[in-house]
C-alpha cells in the first residue's frame, strides 16, 4: 500500500485529510520533530502541530520531549483497532435503541380486499401467531358474508387453524346463533358469547394479542367484497382487547 492510498484509508476511518497527511508522514519518517513532517506534508507548521494535537488526544501519536525539543511517533496501531471496536459497539447499542422504540412506536398499515386477499391474510397471522395461541373476534358477520367469503375460505383457514391449536374468543350477535352456533361447535376451537342486538354490524374486529395486530373487517355483501385493513399498533391491540374482555362479561353463552 502507497503513502497516498494510506492516507485515503485513513480518511475513510473518519479522519481529516491534515490528520491522515501527518499520520503517514510520521510512518514514513518516523520519530521526529515537527520539521520533518512539515517538509513532508507541504503543510503549514500551524496545520501541522494542529494535526499531532488531534493524534495525541486519540492516542495515535506520542509525544516527549528530550532536550527542550518535541518528538512524535506512533503508538501501537492496536489502539485504532480498540477504537473502533468500542465505536462498533456503541453504533450497535444505539442502533437497538432505535430499533425497539421504532417497534414500539411505528404503526403500520396495509388494505386487503377480495376472498383471496382477505384468506391469505388470516392464514398468514395464523401462522405468525405461536402454536396454541389465541385469537379474538369482536363482532360477525351476517348471511351474506359467510355465503360470500367465509364458505370459500372456511376449510383452508380452520385447517391450519388446527394444525397451530389455535383457539378463537368470539363475540356474535344473538340473532346470529342459530345460523352460526353448529359450524363453529364442530369446528371445536371456538368459545362464543352473544350480544343482544337486533341489528347486525357491518364491520368487525379481530384482536391478535401477541402480534399486537388488528383487523378492522369491512363485510362483503352481494355486490361488495371483503376489505381488510391491518393495523399493527400495540397501544390500539391493547385497548381493543380491554373493549372485547368489557363486552365478554355482559354477553351470553
Amino acid at each position: 500500500m502507497k503513502g497516498k492510498e494510506f492516507a485515503q484509508h485513513f480518511e475513510e476511518l473518519g479522519f481529516s485529510t491534515n490528520d491522515a497527511a501527518v499520520y503517514a508522514a510520521l510512518l514514513k519518517v518516523g520519530q521526529s520533530t515537527a520539521g520533518p513532517l512539515i517538509t513532508e506534508t507541504n503543510l503549514h507548521r500551524n496545520v501541522v502541530y494542529t494535526s499531532l494535537a488531534h493524534l495525541i488526544v486519540k492516542k495515535l501519536v506520542n509525544e516527549k520531549t528530550v532536550k527542550g525539543k518535541k518528538f512524535f511517533s506512533l503508538s501501537s496501531p492496536d489502539v485504532l483497532n480498540e477504537q473502533f471496536a468500542k465505536k462498533v459497539e456503541v453504533a450497535k447499542e444505539v442502533a437497538d435503541y432505535i430499533k425497539s422504540n421504532l417497534n414500539s412506536e411505528a404503526q403500520e398499515i396495509s388494505i386487503h380486499q377480495g376472498n383471496e386477499e382477505y384468506g391469505n391474510l388470516l392464514i398468514s397471522l395464523l401462522k405468525a401467531l405461536p402454536k396454541g395461541g389465541e385469537q379474538f373476534v369482536l363482532g360477525t358477520g351476517g348471511e351474506e358474508f359467510m355465503e360470500n367469503t367465509m364458505k370459500v375460505i372456511w376449510k383452508k383457514y380452520h385447517d391450519v387453524a388446527h394444525e397451530r391449536k389455535i383457539t378463537v374468543r368470539m363475540l356474535g350477535y344473538e340473532l346470529q346463533r342459530k345460523a352460526m352456533e353448529a359450524a363453529l361447535v364442530k369446528e371445536g376451537i371456538y368459545e362464543t358469547r352473544y350480544l343482544p342486538s337486533d341489528t347486525e354490524n357491518p364491520a368487525g374486529i379481530h384482536i391478535y394479542p401477541e402480534l399486537g395486530i388488528v383487523l378492522n373487517i369491512i363485510y362483503s355483501d352481494d355486490k361488495n367484497p371483503v376489505t381488510a385493513i391491518k393495523i399493527k399498533d400495540q397501544k390500539l391491540t391493547k385497548g381493543y382487547l380491554n373493549l372485547f374482555h368489557n363486552l365478554w362479561k355482559v354477553a351470553k353463552k
